[in-house]
């Protein structure tokens, strides 16, 4: 008999916990402080690149349930122009993708743009006074340090389809 409520007991907990994780949703507008985990270049970067980003601070949802920092994403550069002639800076612009949660991807809204040194000063004079050399003026390469923060947020509401593991070790 003890066997038998033993089991039962534990179908029930088990059917209780299942139903439950179901249950979690990450609303739309949840806000993520997300950590970059490489360097982003406006010299070597092309428009479509993929680049890694990690949770940087633990995320209470409204339900209690706590995504833990390290859960890992994915950003994309929107956006790369290396510097130019005539003093014409580099330009560089990311968004943020997804938040991978589990086998949960959680779509976020986030981007980030920046812009190099403009020279028109420096180009201006050097065309007044060496007229030949002007070509050669350059402007400024941008770049995104790595361990840059970001804040992100959810994009639209999404159920995870269950308890959400802890994220992945070896995070820096």
């Amino acid at each position: 008999m003890k066997g038998r409520f033993a089991v039962v007991f534990a179908g029930l907990a088990l059917f209780a916990s299942t139903s439950a994780f179901a249950e979690i949703t990450v609303p739309e507008g949840t806000e993520f402080a997300l950590r970059l985990e490489e360097a982003i270049s406006s010299a070597t970067a092309t428009e479509g690149d993929r680049f890694t980003v990690s949770l940087d601070d633990d995320v209470k949802l409204p339900d209690g349930t706590i995504l833990r920092a390290g859960y890992r994403g994915v950003g994309e550069v929107v956006e790369a122009r290396d510097n130019g002639m005539l003093g014409k800076n580099g330009k560089l612009n990311v968004r943020l993708v997804y938040l991978k949660v589990g086998d949960d991807r959680i779509r976020l809204r986030a981007n980030k743009g920046t812009k190099g040194e403009t020279r028109v000063g420096a180009t201006v004079a050097t065309v007044i006074l060496f007229w030949p050399a002007a070509p050669f003026i350059k402007g400024r390469d941008v770049s995104i340090k790595k361990g840059t923060m970001m804040t992100a947020y959810a994009d639209q509401d999404t159920k995870l389809s269950a308890l959400p593991p802890p994220p992945p070790g070896g995070v820096d």
